[in-house]
């Protein structure tokens, strides 16, 4: 794996860690509180991420059993930059798989252990990986299109700052539980 893209994976977990960290400090009102009766509370939050980054690692890991495929090319990284500008918008999205809306509640320490251990089996397939397939095909986005090792890494990143984004703005709203 390359510097940069290590100094991505550590720049994720940092933030992850960080986040966590605050989620931990929140306390279970701030946790559960759904914005608006309806929204998705700070658990479901993180199991979303969550489910995304296992998702992406279990899509990762059937494509390495196959030949390299082509990432998206230069179309597919300009199509990449239109899907992070929005994700840095305060625009909210469905999301666009149900296999990554929150299914139940799940205690905060026990998705804190899934999405460390998501975290290190990702590390380890982008470890894994020749350099015949740095510029291939790892994730393929509904929306964003094929995404090559970094642009995958630089979706989970920005997916989850987005979302995290939304959370510190419900929990200013009038109304939120005080922390």
């Amino acid at each position: 794996m390359d510097t940069s893209l290590a100094r991505k994976l550590d720049g994720m977990k940092r933030w992850r860690d960080g986040l966590l960290g605050d989620l931990a400090a929140a306390g279970e009102a701030r946790l559960t509180w759904r914005p608006g009766g309806t929204a998705w509370s700070a658990l479901d939050t993180v199991q979303h991420l969550v489910l995304v980054e296992e998702g992406v690692v279990g899509y990762a890991r059937k494509k390495l059993l196959g030949p390299p495929q082509p990432d998206g090319g230069l179309p597919g990284r300009l199509r990449f930059a239109l899907f992070v500008a929005a994700m840095r918008s305060p625009l909210r999205f469905r999301a666009p798989v149900p296999q990554v809306l929150p299914k139940e509640t799940v205690p905060l320490a026990r998705l804190q252990e899934r999405w460390t251990e998501g975290g290190a089996a990702l590390r380890a397939l982008l470890e894994g990986l020749g350099e015949e397939r740095e510029q291939a095909l790892f994730f393929r986005h509904p929306v964003a299109g094929p995404l090559g090792p970094a642009e995958t890494v630089a979706f989970l990143h920005e997916h989850g700052r987005h979302h995290e984004a939304i959370l510190r703005r419900a929990w200013a709203s009038p109304g939120a539980p005080a922390a």
